[in-house]
């Protein structure tokens, strides 16, 4: 259902971390996400490659959807330990930036 309705009716390559907020936002009571489980979703569909730009991987992010999150299946348990590391990896990678960027604006 949720992936059916991310679908959009014009071919999108890339989204951003504002244009997938304001999509999930819309569908938010739909699909019974809180704002703290859309904050995870998305910030553990970044792309590293482009963290600056905010720009997604659309494959880690419709994993979300797309996974079977009934059981405690050998895919499940992987998926959710790897969103944990990418979660790990991404609020260091986010504190690096933004200490590089303080030393930036001290330096000018």
């Amino acid at each position: 259902m949720v992936s059916k309705k991310l679908r959009p009716i014009e071919n999108i390559d890339i989204h951003n971390i504002k244009t997938v907020s304001m999509i999930l936002n819309v569908l938010q009571r739909e699909i019974g996400l809180t704002d703290d489980e859309i904050i995870i979703v998305i910030y553990t569909s970044i792309d590293h490659d482009y963290f600056t730009n905010l720009i997604l991987l659309q494959a880690e992010f419709l994993k979300w959807f797309i996974t079977n999150f009934e059981g405690e299946s050998r895919d499940e348990i992987d998926f959710l330990e790897n969103k944990n590391d990418i979660w790990i990896a991404t609020q260091t990678y986010a504190m690096e930036v933004l200490s590089w960027q303080g030393r930036l604006t001290e330096n000018h």
